[in-house]
């Protein structure tokens, strides 16, 4: 199909345009500077006669009425976007560009009798959220700021649209994050502001959203059936705690934790916003910022990626790949994105220097015997004076510290444990008492209570407990097995079976 696309030099438009040429279609796109979309475009392997540019803006009826002409649907990805310290000096007139853009692009569309017309609108209509959960049937919410009020605006008037009878699919996407994005904002100045630094942890969270799999999801709606649809596309929802997380994984460089009371952060960017009045400041948090990050929820995208037939790529790959992109770009320090500046894991010389000798000697039967009284009791201090950042034994293995419930006493117990982290945000842990004959206390706390806290590089996550048996067990066993040989010789040591457990974040 020939595709008539808005925003195409932007971040979405330019990964959109990506995905409709992959999927066969003829892209049509509509752009104020012809230069810059072509490199937009050529970071993505897009050459110049891939597409079509046809100079002009999209409040200008006459250029976009001709530019539709001919084509088979309409994809309305351009506004002024963002809520962080660059959009908040945008004028209302930008803003009301979006209401206005709107109208003569989806709007023309229609008019015209384009089979599908695909309007990019955003999660943002939605808040303050009315419910635990953002479904496509949520009632639309009165932002407070320009962009959201902008937004809301469009929204309305497309959906009288979608009442009339309009074939018009809105998609509403969450904090787009991921690389080549021509002009860094929101998201991707957040993580570039905290990475290697301190991260601010209200409540609350964030939804991220590889930009590459929102471009496929949009080339996918081009293709939807008759009548109006709504698609909630949010991605995946994490705390900020686990994406600090998260961030300290993929580049190997832990950085501060600060807990704000969501009210205080909210407060500090209404500062800002006041201070930047008189002086241009570089910190991206505005308080439109901070009230998206503690108002934030899930968002149910199920329905959306079931009709599209998509699946959603590991939060880990995208967080990997935006971080990887700011630095390569210049955009963020070699020093703060860790292993990622490099693009390979660099050589931890210390587990390589000490790994061996320490496995065989937790591999020798003097060290069951020694072990628990000298490692557990060393690493809870470590961790208890150093406020969680510090544990001997991730010095050669991932490890957390898990704090559980007693069984009997019914107070909080911790324990230090080696860990398996997985791609979802989860642990495997292995209850191996050092290959002694009894189960571990831990193991059995959680039997009775499945209900946990981790503690996991200077980030706290409430989980729960599942005992892993039978065919599940023994798929996650070699894994283990390849972060600490050891325990096949405990297995061999004692006759009971060693538990494991997976501990899913709540």
């Amino acid at each position: 199909m020939r595709v008539f696309v808005t925003g195409a030099s932007g971040f979405v438009g330019s990964h959109a345009v990506r995905a409709l040429l992959d999927a066969g279609h003829r892209p049509r796109a509509l752009v104020r500077d012809p230069v810059k979309a072509t490199r937009v475009l050529r970071a993505l392997g897009v050459s110049a006669g891939d597409v079509e540019l046809v100079p002009g803006d999209m409040l200008d009826a006459a250029v976009v009425g001709a530019a539709l002409g001919g084509c088979d649907a309409a994809l309305h990805a351009a506004a002024a976007i963002g809520v962080t310290r660059r959009a908040a000096g945008l004028a209302q007139a930008d803003m009301e560009a979006n209401v206005a853009g709107t109208r003569v692009v989806v709007g023309g569309a229609v008019a015209l009798g384009l089979a599908r017309v695909v309007h990019v609108s955003t999660i943002a209509v939605f808040l303050p959220p009315s419910g635990p959960v953002i479904t496509a049937g949520s009632p639309l919410a009165s932002p407070r700021a320009a962009y959201g009020r902008s937004k809301l605006a469009a929204e309305r008037y497309v959906r009288g649209l979608q009442e009339d009878g309009a074939p018009i699919t809105i998609v509403y996407p969450g904090g787009v994050c991921g690389p080549h994005q021509p002009t860094p904002d929101t998201l991707m100045r957040g993580l570039a502001s905290a990475l290697g630094t301190v991260w601010p942890l209200p409540g609350g969270g964030v939804s991220v959203l590889d930009v590459r799999d929102l471009g496929e999801a949009l080339a996918r709606c081009v293709e939807d059936g008759p009548g109006a649809h709504r698609r909630v596309l949010g991605g995946h929802y994490v705390t900020w705690p686990r994406l600090a997380d998260l961030c300290d994984g993929v580049t190997g460089v832990p950085c501060r934790r600060l807990r704000v009371p969501g009210g205080l952060l909210v407060g500090f960017g209404a500062a800002l916003d006041a201070a930047r009045r008189v002086h241009p400041i570089g910190h991206p948090l505005t308080r439109d910022a901070a009230e998206f990050m503690v108002t934030l929820v899930p968002s149910d995208d199920r329905p959306a990626l079931d009709a599209l037939g998509l699946a959603l790529r590991p939060v880990e790959e995208t967080v990997a790949d935006s971080v990887r992109w700011l630095a390569e770009s210049g955009r963020l320090s070699p020093r703060r994105a860790g292993v990622l500046a490099q693009g390979r894991p660099r050589p931890n010389l210390i587990r390589r220097a000490l790994g061996p000798p320490v496995r065989r000697m937790a591999a020798a039967p003097w060290f069951a015997r020694v072990g628990p009284k000298i490692v557990p009791p060393l690493d809870r201090g470590l961790h208890r004076v150093t406020g969680g950042r510090v544990l001997l034994s991730r010095a050669l293995l991932p490890s957390l510290m898990l704090t559980t419930t007693g069984a009997v006493s019914g107070t909080p117990r911790r324990v230090p444990l080696v860990c398996l982290p997985e791609r979802d945000g989860g642990w495997l842990v292995v209850g191996s008492n050092f290959g002694r004959d009894g189960h571990p206390a831990w193991t059995g706390n959680l039997l009775r209570h499945p209900r946990a806290e981790v503690a996991f590089r200077g980030g706290t996550t409430p989980v729960t407990a599942r005992l892993l048996t039978g065919d599940e067990r023994a798929e996650v066993w070699p894994r283990l097995l390849e972060i600490w040989p050891v325990y096949d010789r405990y297995a061999e040591r004692t006759t009971r079976h060693l538990r494991v457990f997976r501990l899913t974040p709540r």
